[in-house]
């Protein structure tokens, strides 16, 4: 049964790898090509870019499919439009930048984009392509100040990238940082000229100078069982407060960095999720300043975090219940929120993104799975229609879902293809 459940493995690894390798290179040579008679113009023209999209491949005889060589797949399974996952706000310069994990992408928005039609809305610009070295794009800051703009790539991107303000294309980045493998949110702190990270897998927040580069350790490392930090996502530095807030989803196994490099998994615990935080300055195992956790807080694979300094709140991006949850930033324990925005009124569909504009009274969050970010009033509340919506994709596209498929299997029973995320 070993021996069995090994090929079936080795298969589906193959199937995977075939899949992607045929994902972005395309059909050459004598193999199926693509045709333009073939795709329907309007539903796979890039509305970012007014590119056509590799969604339909011809299917060739199969006395005229190669035996080997550089052929392309018979059928793809792909969701052609950005996926929107982390999302910061520059009210001085009116800049929205969006993070697209589906397509290795950075889209730029106006601060008054979107409004009350379906229709899509074109980025400013974008920043996209193989020189730009962007992957599985998680978190995602801007620093005003300084006019720059950092990426960090989770998955097996394993970089902190960084962009000047206004370059568009497929460009290199102003600066590399290699960053520990798992690490997934990102928030500036200007005033200590640092950047700080959230690391999935080793349950972890490191800290690195601002302008750090190459192999350049970080300053500080948050990390150890005191720290209740477990599959921290989300990231927020309150510089007013000195503090670093992080949302955890509460998954928690004791494991090293070379054996999450390395895939290996050890005995943890399953906590429930939280908002843990730090003094800006901590480091090493120690106790958070304050948890906040528990059933009357509702938090349910809390992703990103965005804080309003002027009123003293933050919000959180609860995937799991497709809601923000707007809690003090002083409340800890089993505490209810403040405030919840949620309900099918509100367009809110896996929320990953949440960021509060106090300057402009408006909160933006990212839907993973609709193609679009909604804007609400600061202080909206319950089962409320957004102020705004900007689309990247026509109304009632599907998201196909996919983030960091790593196998892929066939039910013959059921004729399904199945693709862990």
């Amino acid at each position: 049964m070993q021996e069995h459940a090994k090929r079936w493995a080795v298969l589906g690894s193959v199937v995977a790898l075939l899949m992607f390798l045929g994902l972005d290179r395309g059909p050459r040579g004598s193999g199926p090509a693509l045709s333009p008679s073939l795709v329907d113009e309007d539903a796979n023209r890039d509305e970012c870019t007014g590119s056509f999209l590799p969604a339909a491949y011809a299917a060739a005889p199969s006395a005229a499919v190669p035996a080997a060589g550089d052929i392309g797949p018979i059928r793809l399974v792909q969701d052609p439009y950005p996926s929107l996952h982390s999302i910061a706000l520059d009210p001085l310069s009116n800049k929205v930048v969006m993070s697209d994990s589906n397509r290795g992408n950075l889209l730029f928005y106006a601060r008054t984009g979107g409004g009350p039609s379906p229709s899509v809305v074109v980025p400013d610009h974008q920043i996209r392509g193989p020189a730009t070295g962007m992957m599985f794009i998680a978190g995602v800051a801007l620093d005003p100040a300084h006019q720059e703009v950092f990426t960090v790539d989770n998955d097996i991107g394993d970089r902190m990238l960084v962009f000047p303000y206004g370059v568009e294309g497929n460009v290199k980045p102003k600066r590399v940082l290699f960053v520990p493998h798992g690490s997934w949110g990102t928030s500036l702190d200007a005033g200590r000229g640092e950047i700080a990270l959230s690391v999935e897998h080793i349950n972890a927040v490191v800290v690195y100078r601002r302008e750090a580069s190459g192999g350049e350790a970080p300053l500080r490392v948050i990390r150890g069982a005191n720290t209740q930090l477990a599959d921290p996502h989300g990231i927020a530095v309150a510089e007013e407060d000195h503090e670093i807030l992080v949302a955890n989803h509460g998954n928690w196994a004791p494991l090293t960095r070379r054996e999450a490099i390395e895939g290996k998994s050890r005995g943890g615990q399953f906590q429930l999720p939280s908002v843990t935080t730090f003094d800006e300055a901590a480091a090493g195992d120690i106790t958070p300043l304050r948890t906040l956790q528990g059933e009357r807080t509702q938090l349910n694979w809390p992703m990103g975090l965005g804080l309003d300094p002027e009123h003293n709140e933050f919000a959180v991006a609860n995937y799991g219940s497709n809601s923000v949850l707007i809690f003090r930033r002083t409340d800890q324990g089993d505490v209810a929120p403040m405030r919840m925005i949620a309900g099918d009124r509100t367009g809110i569909l896996g929320p990953v993104g949440v960021a509060i504009d106090w300057q402009n009274d408006e909160l933006w969050v990212t839907n993973y799975r609709d193609h679009s970010a909604v804007v609400f009033a600061r202080t909206a509340e319950g089962n409320v229609a957004p102020k705004r919506i900007l689309r990247n994709a026509p109304l009632g596209t599907p998201a196909v879902g996919f983030g960091n498929p790593g196998a892929v299997a066939y039910d013959s029973k059921r004729k399904e293809i199945l693709v862990p995320n």
